[in-house]
């Protein structure tokens, strides 16, 4: 047998093989099914086992991108693409949770979705509900809930004191004092009752004083103390814990809206009355007075907590770009370096370049360099469109514009060089055509319509030169008979009809029904086909080669 086989091929390995030149669809493989070996071209291999590069992958409901196999395919779920149809529940009952009185309490998953959801009453610390009350005690009249601000007043007593040394009670606990009570009286002439000084616990004052016109008692401690004599006007001012001293007196009477009690608004020191306000009563901001603001500057303000102006200056209104000119970003020419400008200047690429302006080196015609008062930053205006057809400025396209015949209105004649691709999304209509019509090319440019066949069960075909209408065969088989060819149908004779049995040589087969060891080679013994092991010395690879080679 290796007498037909090519020299190069004796013997020789599928790996010692040149390497094919170039790829091809008509190029021929060695292929083995159920134990039988066949030549086979590598494209019809691919038909069955590949994957066409027209194959789409299309974008679904909620997703974008997509397209043909020839080229890598990216899907995304598209802006807005998932919806509440796409989501699954997340075991929240839907509805309004949280009121005035009530709490939303809402549970969320990793993700952030609540996936539970109620709501418990408020409950409120640390703050005093408005149905608390305030009640007066002994001695105080008024209170109520805080609903509304809360007044308390002394409860005095208004009956005129008893005269006399008789009668006398010790009074009642609800009110701070009572006119019916009384002390004995005191025998000033008995030294063992003004002997020493009475301490503040029996009624006296602790201390030995001495009075002055004027004076007023305050508590001192452990005893009461006299302090000095005011001024004719004057009022008493708490000294906290220390002695009392005189001010000037406030009269409350009515004032006229938006008024204070204050000295004079200007001048020599008078009495103090109630004014309005004027400037100077204010004090000092920090700010400079004067007018901020104009058509190219913007007052910067400063203020503090309670609102106050404390400061006032100036910035640069931007009102646009400052053109400085065309840069050539080849040369770099006039000289820009990073992070060095005026914020607003701006400059037009003449020449295309790789200068380097704050990380930016493509450089194209008609890209702006730009100065935002930190880095240079680039307006790409190199894929601006400058002219339609020729025409600047505000453009109106006509037909005459594109090359097209002039049209006007629905059924426009003329002719039309279009060239369409992509997929339509319908076509509604096509001149000449019918009810029940197939439209088909008859030429090169010219196309016609098949009608309709009134008959049923009928079939399109080609008769070799023209698509007719062919009644097609509905009849069950009755009958079937596989030859001699070693298969057999099955029972039934209507319907599918499968094949049993091993095909015969004779018929295309081999005859066998099992390809046999790993590494056999199928033999011939002159009336049949065997699976068995290769002689010695010729390996599987030279089988494949002269497998090639006989091809």
């Amino acid at each position: 047998m290796t007498a037909n086989v090519p020299s190069n091929l004796i013997p020789s390995r599928v790996t010692q093989l040149p390497t094919a030149p170039v790829a091809s669809a008509d190029g021929l493989l060695l292929f083995t099914y159920q134990g039988v070996s066949y030549q086979i071209r590598a494209g019809d291999l691919l038909q069955v086992a590949g994957v066409p590069t027209t194959r789409q992958v299309i974008a679904g409901t909620g997703m974008t991108g997509g397209g043909p196999l020839s080229a890598d395919v990216t899907l995304s779920i598209a802006n807005g693409g998932v919806g509440t149809a796409q989501l699954a529940a997340s075991g929240a009952t839907a509805g309004t949770y949280g009121d005035g009185t009530n709490i939303p309490v809402v549970t969320l998953d990793a993700t952030g979705r609540i996936t539970a959801i109620s709501s418990v009453p408020a409950v409120i610390t640390g703050y005093v509900p408005t149905s608390r009350q305030i009640i007066a005690g002994a001695g105080l009249e008024g209170g109520g809930n805080l609903n509304a601000n809360v007044t308390l007043t002394a409860d005095f007593e208004d009956t005129a004191p008893l005269t006399g040394t008789t009668n006398g009670s010790a009074g009642a606990l609800n009110e701070l004092s009572r006119g019916d009570h009384q002390h004995p009286p005191v025998d000033l002439s008995d030294q063992n009752q003004i002997d020493g000084v009475l301490p503040i616990d029996q009624g006296g004052t602790g201390i030995s004083n001495a009075s002055a016109p004027g004076a007023i008692a305050y508590g001192g401690g452990s005893t009461i103390r006299l302090g000095t004599a005011g001024a004719s006007g004057q009022v008493l001012v708490s000294g906290g814990t220390g002695a009392y001293s005189w001010g000037s007196a406030l009269i409350q009477t009515d004032q006229p809206a938006n008024v204070f009690y204050g000295g004079p608004a200007a001048g020599a020191d008078a009495p103090t009355s109630f004014r309005a306000l004027v400037n100077a009563d204010l004090p000092a901001s920090g700010v400079t007075a004067g007018t901020y603001g104009s058509a190219a500057l913007i007052p910067v303000v400063t203020v503090d907590a309670k609102g106050v102006i404390t400061g006032v200056t100036t910035a640069s209104f931007q009102t646009g770009l400052a053109y400085q000119g065309v840069w050539n970003a080849a040369t770099n020419s006039p000289t820009l370096a990073s992070g060095t400008g005026t914020q607003g200047h701006y400059y037009i690429v003449d020449v295309a370049g790789t200068t380097n302006l704050d990380g930016i080196t493509d450089w194209q015609v008609g890209d702006w360099a730009v100065f935002s008062g930190a880095v240079w930053q680039k307006i790409d205006q190199s894929n601006t469109v400058v002219s339609v057809n020729g025409q600047t400025g505000v453009v109106v396209l006509t037909a005459a514009n594109v090359g097209a015949p002039q049209t006007d209105g629905t059924g426009a004649t003329g002719t039309w060089g279009i060239s369409i691709s992509g997929t339509a999304a319908s076509a509604t209509n096509v001149a000449g055509g019918a009810a029940n019509r197939i439209v088909y090319n008859t030429g090169s440019g010219a196309s016609d319509f098949l009608t309709a066949p009134t008959v049923t069960d009928t079939f399109l075909k080609w008769n070799g030169s023209a698509f007719v209408w062919t009644t097609a065969v509905t009849a069950a088989v009755t009958s079937f008979s596989a030859g001699s060819t070693g298969l057999t149908p099955n029972t039934g004779t209507t319907g599918d009809i499968t094949l049993a049995g091993t095909l015969a040589a004779a018929n295309g087969g081999t005859g066998i029904t099992a390809p046999g060891a790993s590494g056999n080679v199928l033999t011939s013994t002159g009336s049949a086909w065997t699976s068995s092991t290769p002689a010695a010395g010729v390996t599987t690879d030279d089988v494949i080669a002269l497998a090639v080679a006989l091809g």
